[in-house]
């Protein structure tokens, strides 16, 4: 990936070397365009095929953060806008003594292949030796690579992924605050109760829908089946409608 920045900080730095033969009103103007020019090329990039699929090396895009460890696990990264506004929104939750940290953040596609074919193997799933039957019982819990939402930076998980702690005093009040509140910082739970398709209930898992809303859009006009290969039990995909029952099996709020 080209970064935009260093081409700006060039342009810039020439127009500092010249400053005494422009205007003022030259250098603001020059320096407006570079930075619309970085925008939107930025935005451009952030909707490409690759991007959607997690098929980029997000530790080196300059779009995203790495959270600091007092608030998340290690080697956390999210889009720069999804960060601000969970700062925003896990200040809030310290008023109201809830401690807010991410557990899991973006994770690139051959993180996700990673992760999907460690269940693979398991234990668990070896015996099963049918791989359709295999893949959906996979998909209860863990999205195939090239279609998480984790892909974007805009999606974390939260303090706990049991569903049993959201059953304890602890996990009902931290429940119940982010469905209160979290849609006022711009966050929305993808996986809620009461859907006709898709993954289970995920109580800790929150989108930046200001963001995710456009980036589902854009995977759903670029992204086929045939885009969707490379790792165990990829072959499913079509015949499960993943995209229209999984990737699309979203809370209404969330597209």
């Amino acid at each position: 990936m080209f970064y935009y920045s260093t081409f700006v900080e060039y342009v810039l730095c020439l127009c500092l070397l010249n400053q005494t033969r422009m205007k003022t009103i030259q250098l603001i103007t020059l320096f407006g365009l570079c930075l619309a020019f970085q925008f939107c090329s930025n935005a451009a990039y952030s909707q490409s095929k690759d991007f959607l699929m997690g098929k980029y090396d997000y530790t080196k895009d300059t779009s995203f953060v790495k959270v600091p460890t007092q608030f998340a696990r290690s080697n956390v990264y999210l889009k720069k806008e999804t960060y601000q506004a969970f700062l925003r929104m896990r200040a809030a939750a310290f008023q109201s003594g809830i401690d807010l940290n991410i557990i899991s953040g973006t994770r690139s596609f051959n993180d996700q292949r990673s992760k999907w074919e460690s269940k693979w193997f398991a234990s668990e799933f070896a015996p099963i030796k049918d791989s359709q039957q295999k893949v959906l019982k996979l998909l209860r819990w863990w999205s195939m690579p090239g279609t998480s939402r984790h892909h974007w930076g805009t999606d974390l998980d939260l303090n706990n992924m049991k569903p049993a702690y959201y059953q304890t005093t602890a996990g009902k009040k931290l429940y119940n605050w982010l469905l209160n509140n979290a849609p006022k910082f711009g966050f929305q739970q993808p996986f809620c109760a009461n859907r006709t398709s898709g993954y289970q209930e995920e109580k800790w898992h929150w989108s930046y829908v200001p963001l995710s809303r456009n980036y589902l859009k854009a995977y759903i006009k670029q992204v086929s089946y045939a885009d969707i290969n490379g790792f165990k039990g990829a072959q499913n995909a079509k015949d499960l409608a993943l995209i229209s029952n999984w990737v699309l099996g979203v809370n209404p709020r969330c597209k």
